[in-house]
């Protein structure tokens, strides 16, 4: 009976150390994915503060929000239209005025006239008036709330001129805007396959609720929301592989101690047996042990026994192979003489359990390998007893040290990028949210640099990828490299970085510190055997200076590294209270710019170009023009390099080709139209198809249409640009270099592109002919032209004797206020009638 006793705790030790085993994997697979969905929770609702603040903290929303309720500037404009549904899938948005009374509201992105009320019911007014208290901090809200049986998360802010000085001001409590998330069953699966969490649900019922997993978000005075979903459960595939081991195992011990109990009762009733039948019961104990002995060596973990002193008297094969150690040289041993504990020695965790009466617990501890490895042991103790008196402890030892790793690993993974090892997004904000408590003065401020790489794009797309890689890890070492220790850098996603530095004072140290990071960046990367140049721009934000919230603070330098970008790169910027005011007009007049491109604001006006030999019209120049309802008539300076940065300059090229090759066809066929093309269109834009497709459905003849590229496209990628000239050629169409001598064009630029002219630049019309050096140049220009058969025009003629000097040395031809200023197509057609040159 005993040997049956051991026996089945053995096995019944085996099976609860497997069964426990699994369930902290699968407790620890949910840990991980509840600490993600609640992090994904709260940055969701971070986001939505962050975009309120934008709309609500904005003074163009004070005058038609607040002061008087514009429908048609809320939702005909976008400003705070259906765009807030298509693009950040806010289902509900609302402004409430002062008394109290929902003045607009747009429900999945259309008009409607449902209060506040209807979503939140008795939850609206309190939480309007909450709002209404952080109007003169600009602060905002958020909060969890049930719509119906759908969960969602509610922002509020107060409408408030945004900073923006004398702007008119009503007496009583501001309005309030409130933007609503809800997670409809579709959007909350795809809330949670963005954690890698599978099926996230609302619990089916209320017993559901709270079956595991699940996660609970508070919602003030009510029933928290619940969000289910299927855990990976990585402990399953370990019992489906361990238990039926074990249990075959027990079913073969409990028929040999079956046999060994038969046998004994045989021996008590056949007395005159008793010899034979106890030689037998000892074979069969002997066969039992070994059978024992075979389980205990082949198991994952090794078996320990010790006497009462905790002196070692068993060890299974298992250990050998675990730690290298002979069986022997440990016999006779204390315990503490191969497990350790960082504490307290393991023989006084053993007699701790021993007077508390408390056994079967588990241990973590470590053992030192015969090769000096250290490997991570879970030790679980249980004691022996004979007759009520404890005469040693028995146990196993589990090495989870790959298990410990794993999970040092995925926590290091959680908070690094894969690529640079830099500290990741989640890492950053955690960071950025401690040096922020430590409260940083105007003497010692937290400086935080955004950080965006210039000219990083034609590194991937000429080398590919892993070219792009190793550049960014190269770059993170070097930004690394700058920095002291405490401080941060941070790879944000693509080439972004955030960089957190501590201890500088005043404006000299901190801009030290960006040129030390600039001049890193600058210096050449090594791609094979070539030197590859990038550069860098950086907004700068400071707290307590500009902002003590870590969103906001992250959003400032957003907005300084923008400026740096757009006044030309390569140079750090730092943030001042204007920057952002400009920031909103920009996003207006980008929202204006797609406006008009689809409500039909762009026009096309012609400028003249003459042939001078012939003194005749010759053709004319495409220039546009955006005929705004309000600001009239906007030249092409103020939006064409907006166009470029936001991508709306290829639906602007498209329309001006169609209209140019369409107005054109109508004038006489030895005339041509001229279109200037932007150098995105080489990279991005399948110039020649789209050139081709215009050519088709208008029908106008190749040859009549010029296209005007400018010298510095092809400084990026020489022979991308090459095989678009080439297309181009292959269609007809002639091409021109526009503004030369004003770039870094040279002899050989002219010998291997296919152009058939080039203008000379207008500004070697300003002291021409009256100056000699002017005149040898433009005289030296036209040479070269000539030399390489192409056809020179003179931009910039302003004068008689301008004009006349020029077709004294032979220009070709000619453009310029003095021969015909850019008019609309029915002024231009009406020269048709009388093409000679201006006298």
């Amino acid at each position: 009976m005993a040997l049956s006793l051991l026996l089945s705790v053995m096995m019944l030790l085996s099976m609860m150390m497997v069964v426990g085993i699994a369930w902290r994997q699968n407790e620890e697979s949910v840990k991980q994915e509840s600490f993600l969905l609640h992090n994904a929770w709260k940055d969701t609702r971070q986001d939505l503060m962050t975009n309120i603040r934008d709309y609500s903290f904005w003074g163009e929303a004070w005058n038609h929000l607040h002061l008087k309720m514009d429908k048609v500037w809320a939702f005909d404009q976008q400003n705070l239209g259906p765009g807030l549904y298509s693009e950040y899938h806010y289902e509900g948005v609302f402004v409430v005025d002062g008394q109290g009374r929902t003045t607009y509201s747009v429900i999945n992105g259309k008009l409607s006239d449902l209060p506040l009320e209807s979503w939140l019911g008795i939850y609206a007014a309190p939480l309007i008036a909450k709002v209404r208290l952080l109007a003169a901090d600009e602060g905002a809200t958020t909060m969890n709330a049930m719509i119906g049986s759908t969960p969602a998360i509610v922002a509020a802010a107060p409408i408030t001129t945004g900073k923006v000085p004398g702007l008119k001001t009503l007496p009583g409590p501001p309005s309030v805007m409130v933007f609503v998330s809800r997670f409809t069953p579709e959007k909350l699966k795809i809330f949670g396959d963005s954690v890698g969490v599978a099926n996230a649900r609302i619990p089916e019922s209320s017993q559901d609720a709270f079956m595991t997993p699940f996660i609970q978000e508070p919602v003030a005075d009510a029933m928290p929301i619940v969000i289910r979903w299927d855990s990976d459960e990585p402990g399953r595939e370990l019992l489906w592989v361990l238990l039926p081991m074990l249990l075959a195992a027990a079913i073969v011990l409990g028929l040999v101690a079956r046999r060994v109990i038969n046998h004994a009762m045989q021996n008590a009733l056949l007395c005159d047996e008793r010899f034979l039948q106890l030689v037998h019961s000892q074979r069969e104990l002997a066969a039992s042990e070994a059978r024992f002995r075979d389980v205990a060596e082949t198991a994952s973990d090794w078996i320990w026994e010790t006497d009462e002193a905790g002196v070692i008297s068993y060890l299974s094969g298992r250990f050998v192979a675990a730690t290298g150690y002979a069986v022997e040289k440990l016999l006779d041993k204390s315990l503490d003489h191969l497990l350790q504990h960082d504490t307290q020695p393991v023989s006084c965790w053993l007699l701790q359990l021993r007077l508390e009466d408390c056994y079967r617990q588990s241990l973590r501890c470590y053992v030192i390998t015969a090769s000096g490895e250290k490997r991570i042991c879970s030790l679980v103790a249980n004691a022996v007893a004979v007759n009520g008196q404890i005469v040693g402890y028995r146990g196993t030892v589990s090495d989870v040290t790959q298990e410990i790793e794993s999970q040092a690993r995925i926590h290091y993974l959680s908070q690094h990028d894969t690529l640079t090892g830099l500290p990741n997004r989640l890492y950053m904000s955690e960071f950025l949210l401690s040096r922020l408590q430590a409260h940083p003065t105007a003497d010692r401020p937290l400086v935080l640099i955004s950080l965006d790489l210039d000219h990083f794009k034609p590194i991937n797309d000429t080398w590919g990828h892993a070219a792009g890689d190793s550049v960014l890890n190269e770059v993170a070492h070097r930004l690394r490299s700058v920095l002291k220790a405490g401080d941060l850098v941070s790879r944000q996603g693509g080439d972004e970085f955030i960089i957190i530095v501590s201890d500088l004072h005043g404006e000299q140290e901190i801009d030290a510190c960006c040129q030390a990071l600039l001049d890193e960046i600058c210096r050449p990367f090594q791609l094979g055997q070539q030197d590859i140049f990038i550069g860098a721009s950086m907004g700068i934000a400071l707290a307590p200076d500009d902002a003590i919230q870590a969103d906001e603070l992250l959003r400032l330098a957003d907005i300084a590294l923008y400026k740096s970008k757009r006044e030309g790169r390569n140079r750090w910027t730092w943030y001042s209270a204007e920057m952002a005011e400009q920031l909103v007009l920009r996003r207006e007049m980008e929202r204006n710019l797609r406006k008009a491109i689809a409500g039909n604001e762009l026009r096309l006006f012609y400028q003249p170009r003459y042939c001078l030999n012939k003194s005749r019209l010759d053709g004319a120049e495409a220039l546009i023009r955006w005929e705004h309802p309000t600001s009239g008539l906007i030249m092409p300076d103020k939006f064409i390099a907006l166009a470029e940065e936001t991508g709306l300059i290829l639906d602007i090229s498209d329309w001006v080709l169609h209209k140019a090759c369409q107005d054109a066809l109508s004038w006489p066929k030895s005339m041509y139209v001229s279109v200037n093309i932007s150098p995105m269109e080489f990279r991005d834009g399948n110039l020649a198809v789209r050139v081709a497709q215009a050519l088709q459905a208008s029908g106008l003849e190749a040859s009549r249409l010029e296209l005007e590229i400018t010298e510095n496209i092809t400084l990026e990628n020489p022979q991308s640009a090459l095989e678009v000239m080439q297309a181009l050629k292959s269609l007809g169409v002639k091409l021109t270099v526009d503004d030369f001598g004003a770039g870094h064009a040279s002899l050989g630029y002219l010998k291997t592109f296919p152009f058939d002219g080039m203008k000379m630049d207008r500004s070697y019309m300003n002291d021409f002919p009256h100056s000699s050096q002017a005149m040898s140049i433009v005289e030296g220009i036209i040479g070269l032209g000539k030399a390489f058969s192409l056809t020179v025009t003179a931009e910039g003629i302003e004068t008689r004797e301008q004009l006349q000097q020029l077709q004294a040395i032979a220009c070709q031809e000619g453009q310029g206020y003095y021969l015909g200023r850019p008019m609309p197509l029915e002024r231009f057609n009406r020269l048709l009638d009388a093409p000679e040159l201006p006298s």
